[in-house]
């Protein structure tokens, strides 16, 4: 069963004009809704020298690998709250959790206020809303068949 704090890694669609990311990338499950069936998540991208400046922009939440050490990311990253991601769940996608391990509470805590701040205060472009059914999902991830 996939819990909220875990991180899973998806090929997923990003927006709704259909740009699809490349390769698997890390999304942080922020919410489980069990009654839908669905799945709200986070991108997860790392901090390199070329993007740390994205990690400073409001729309985005940084998470380091250490204090407490982090097994859920593999270096220091930033979590995007500026779209709005749900997945339809299903139990092949546990298959897809990076590990059973969550993100600290400190940290989750940290992201989830922020995202849900920026979800009440801020204008989500609907194109930033996506939802991707069980078939898009497999689709896009053939592994999951």
């Amino acid at each position: 069963m996939i819990e909220i704090g875990q991180v899973i890694s998806l090929k997923i669609r990003f927006n709704n004009s259909g740009t699809v990311a490349s390769v698997a990338h890390p999304v942080l499950v922020l919410d489980v809704d069990k009654e839908k069936n669905i799945l709200e998540v986070a991108h997860i991208d790392s901090i390199t020298e070329e993007k740390k400046w994205k990690a400073l922009l409001k729309t985005n939440v940084t998470i380091r690998k250490s204090n407490p050490t982090e097994t859920v990311i593999d270096k220091d990253s930033f979590v995007q709250i500026d779209n709005i991601i749900q997945l339809e769940n299903f139990p092949k996608l546990e298959t897809k959790r990076r590990q059973i391990d969550k993100l600290s509470n400190e940290k989750f805590n940290k992201v989830l206020k922020r995202y849900s701040e920026y979800k009440d205060n801020e204008w989500i472009d609907d194109n930033k809303k996506v939802f991707m059914t069980k078939e898009e999902i497999i689709l896009l991830n053939e592994d999951l068949k």
